[in-house]
C-alpha cells in the first residue's frame, strides 16, 4: 500500500475548473526543518504523478479539453514563481469518470513545494470533475487504484 504522504488529492472535487487552474488539496512541503534549523532542501524529483477520474458531471465548455500539470514552486499556492515540472493534455472526450493519467516528472533542484494543478485548456469547462492523485514511483496501469489508508 502507498504512503498516505504523497496523496495530492482525494476525491476531491473540481467545480468550474478555468484556464487558470486549481490547485491539489494537498502539497508536499520538501523541506524538512529541526526548529530553527533546515535539515533538508533541494531535493531530486522524479516519478510520476498519478490521477483517476473518480466523477464527471460536464454541461458544456471545455472544448479544447483539461491540462494536468505537476508544478514546483516556493510558494505553497503553486500558482506564484510555479515551474511545471510535468504536464499532460487530456482531449474533452477522454475527460470520463474512471479514466486513469500518468504524468512523468523530473527536477534537478527542486524548490520547496510541489503539487498538481487541473485547469481548462482555454474556456471554461462548465461542471464538476472529482479527482484522485498521487505521487508514484511508477504509472498507474488500467488495474490499479489510488490506494489510501484507512483512518
Amino acid at each position: 500500500m502507498r504512503d498516505t504522504s504523497l496523496l495530492l488529492s482525494n476525491a476531491q472535487a473540481r467545480t468550474n475548473p478555468t484556464s487558470t487552474g486549481t490547485v491539489s488539496s494537498n502539497v508536499l512541503d520538501l523541506e524538512q526543518t529541526s526548529g530553527a534549523v533546515v535539515i533538508l532542501t533541494d531535493d531530486q524529483l522524479e516519478g510520476y504523478m498519478n490521477v483517476v477520474l473518480t466523477a464527471v458531471a460536464y454541461t458544456s465548455g471545455g472544448t479544447e479539453g483539461m491540462t494536468l500539470e505537476v508544478r514546483n514552486a516556493d510558494n505553497a499556492d503553486l500558482a506564484t514563481g510555479a515551474e511545471n515540472i510535468g504536464v499532460q493534455d487530456v482531449p474533452l472526450a477522454e475527460i470520463v469518470a474512471g479514466a486513469k493519467f500518468s504524468v512523468p516528472f523530473k527536477r534537478d533542484i527542486a524548490e520547496r513545494y510541489v503539487g498538481s494543478f487541473l485547469r481548462a485548456k482555454s474556456t471554461t469547462y462548465v461542471g464538476t470533475i472529482t479527482v484522485d492523485a498521487e505521487f508514484s514511483d511508477k504509472p498507474i496501469s488500467e488495474n490499479d487504484s489510488i490506494q489510501k489508508l484507512v483512518s
